[in-house]
Order: C-alpha cells, then sequence, then structure tokens
C-alpha cells in the first residue's frame, strides 16, 4: 500500500532541507575555489615574463579562468529556491565547474611541451592541488566529482606517460587514483555529516513545536496561549478589538467517573475539534489551558465575542458529542471578556477577568456565557 501524503511529507520535506543546504554549501566552496584557477595560470606564465611568444596565450588562458571564476560567483538563485530552481542551479554550477577543470587540464598540458621551466612544473604542482581541492570540497555529487578530478588529472596524464617517463605517468596516474577514493570518502563523510544535522534539526524543530503545542487536542498550549495573548494585546494597543474567551466543559469530573480517563480524553479530543471548527478565522486561537479548560482569543470586541461564545456553547448541548463509543451531551460554561488597554495592564489581568467571568457562569448554573463587570 502506498504511503499517504501525510506520511510522504516529512520525506519530501527533509529531502528538500537536504538540497537547500547543498546547493548553500556547494555554492560557498566553489565561489572560493574558482579565483585560484586564474591565480596559478598567471604565476606559470608569470615565471617566463609573459614575453612575447607566450603573452597572447597567458591573457587567453587567465582571461577565460578568471571569467570562468566570475560566472560561478554570478550565477544567479534565490535565497530560499524551490527544488525545481535548486536542481536547475547545481546543474549550471556543475557546468561551470567542470569547465573550469577542463580549461585547466588542457592549459597543464599543453604547458608541459609549450613552455619553458619551470612553467610546467609550476602547472603541474598546481593540477595536483586542484584535483586534490576537489576531492576533499566539492565531493557533494560523486559523479561530477570525479569527472571534474580527471577533467584536471587525465590530460597532463597522457603528456607525462607519453614524454617524460613510464615511471613517472604511473606515479600520476596512482596520484589520480587516490584522489577518487578520498573523493568517495569524503563524499560519503559530507553526506552522513548534513543527514546528522537535518535529523538534529527535525528533533529540534519537534522539541520546539512540542513545548508549545498540546500533546493530547493538538490546540495550542498554555504557554503558546500566554505568548500569542501578549502580542495580540501589543497589536489592540493601537485602537484594533480583542476580546478572550475562558470555556470550562461541565462537569468533566462526571464523565472520567463514569466512563474512564480514557473516554474522558476522547472527549477533551472531540470538544477541542468542535472548538477549532467554531473560530476557525483569521486572528483566532484556540488553545487549552489545562484539563477541560480552554481558551480562544478573538480579533473582535465583546459584543461580537459574546455572539460567537453563545452561538459555540448552543451548537455543543444541541448536538451530542460521539468519542470512544458514547453519544454524550457536553456542555460548556464560557467567560468573555474584552481588551481595555486602560483597565488591563498585561496578559493576566485580561485573563483574571476573564476567568472570574467564567467562575460566575458556573455559580450561575453552568451551560452560560457571563461577561466581566468592566464590559
Amino acid at each position: 500500500m502506498p504511503d499517504s501524503p501525510a506520511t510522504q511529507e516529512p520525506g519530501r520535506s527533509r529531502a528538500r532541507n537536504l538540497l537547500a543546504q547543498e546547493v548553500a554549501e556547494t555554492r560557498q566552496r566553489a565561489r572560493l575555489g574558482g579565483w585560484f584557477y586564474g591565480v596559478a595560470a598567471a604565476l606559470a606564465f608569470g615565471v617566463t615574463g609573459f614575453a612575447p611568444p607566450y603573452r597572447l596565450s597567458g591573457l587567453l588562458v587567465v582571461g577565460t579562468l578568471v571569467m570562468l571564476a566570475v560566472v560561478r560567483v554570478a550565477l544567479p538563485v534565490a535565497a530560499a529556491p524551490d527544488e525545481r530552481e535548486a536542481r536547475r542551479y547545481l546543474r549550471r554550477l556543475w557546468a561551470v565547474i567542470l569547465a573550469t577543470a577542463a580549461a585547466w587540464g588542457a592549459f597543464s598540458a599543453w604547458s608541459q611541451a609549450a613552455l619553458p621551466q619551470p612553467a610546467p612544473l609550476i602547472a603541474l604542482l598546481f593540477s595536483g592541488a586542484f584535483g586534490m581541492a576537489i576531492a576533499h570540497t566539492l565531493c557533494m555529487r560523486r559523479l561530477p566529482s570525479a569527472f571534474a578530478i580527471a577533467a584536471v588529472m587525465a590530460p597532463t596524464l597522457a603528456v607525462l606517460w607519453r614524454e617524460v617517463a613510464f615511471g613517472v605517468g604511473a606515479t600520476w596516474l596512482v596520484y589520480m587514483a587516490y584522489m577518487l577514493l578520498v573523493m568517495g570518502r569524503s563524499h560519503r563523510e559530507y553526506w552522513t555529516r548534513l543527514e546528522l544535522e537535518e535529523e538534529l534539526r527535525q528533533q529540534r524543530d519537534a522539541f520546539a513545536t512540542q513545548s508549545r503545542v498540546d500533546g493530547l487536542t493538538g490546540l495550542p498550549n498554555r504557554r503558546e496561549f500566554s505568548e500569542s495573548l501578549e502580542q495580540a494585546m501589543e497589536v489592540a494597543g493601537g485602537g484594533r478589538p480583542l476580546s478572550l474567551l475562558i470555556l470550562d466543559i461541565d462537569h468533566f469530573k462526571r464523565i472520567n467517573d463514569t466512563y474512564g480517563h480514557l473516554a474522558g480524553d476522547a472527549c477533551l479530543l472531540r470538544f477541542a475539534s468542535r472548538l477549532r471548527e467554531a473560530f476557525p478565522g483569521e486572528g483566532e486561537l484556540c488553545a487549552r489551558l489545562g484539563g477541560e479548560e480552554f481558551g480562544v482569543v478573538l480579533a473582535v470586541d465583546r459584543a461580537a465575542a459574546r455572539v460567537r461564545a453563545d452561538a459555540f456553547r448552543e451548537a455543543l448541548a444541541r448536538v451530542p458529542l460521539e468519542f470512544d463509543g458514547i453519544r454524550q451531551v457536553v456542555t460548556a460554561s464560557i467567560g468573555c471578556c474584552g481588551f481595555d488597554a486602560g483597565r488591563h495592564s498585561g496578559a493576566d489581568a485580561l485573563y483574571r477577568e476573564a476567568d472570574a467571568a467564567l467562575y460566575r457562569a458556573k455559580v450561575g448554573g453552568r451551560n452560560r456565557t457571563e461577561c466581566a463587570p468592566g464590559d
């Protein structure tokens, strides 16, 4: 049976995060390394004094390598690219990396026959350095990295094998094979690190979410409710309306005593679901404050909040809750308070008045809504 979308989403999110991290690190490493190819070519030609026989070739080679380095830096990518854009950017960047490696490899091989010493030696030393740098720093994609190493090393290998000595060529071949092995190890270590970092990030996010969400109902918990209420009051201080409802399930202890705590938990779940359905709007927050007590923050004035509270309460009493195989009429008492910047110095003051109104609703017979006296 195929996985459901909900099951697949964490895997897709993980893949997106890993791809975004790969884009960021490949971009950073490629931008830094590209300039050294032009510097190395300039040094190789520099020891010739850029004499007339080599001046045009030197300008062409150095200019080409510097241009490729500029392209590495200039390739555009969004700060948070989607998956399609990220893959397109990586294809383009690797194309530039491979072009740079091929250009250097061709120059290094050409220098062995065309330039006077010590220019060929300089090119040879830099070829080894560039190949090893690719093996260590551009190991994110195994196949492109292997091609880049081969593009840097193989042309010089052919020249050394044919023009210098079999032993020198064989040594260069062993060196190239060693680079490929190093790249393979670096590739494994890179992805192990990336996946570990992503796992730790997901655990951190999960812990952060758990610290703000009620484990039973999935609603925001009291901590999240308090912080959200404070923020809403800051906004309401500018003249926008704000109201707070505190709700308590009537006689909830009877449900636990009669049907058991598992049924009580199921009842809380169904009540939370009805609460979400009744208050789904923008600027509205439903939370479980503890036990059978819930809170709702509404971006409306006290009169509108009272109407919404009564509508929820009456619908709750009219349609029984179904939970754990039980069909039960459940009612709620509600305390309502509108925010007044002159009267409420903080979230605690607003909460106390709404809670006091809830107490009057319970004392007055339950299944009713009471508003704070100041309103």
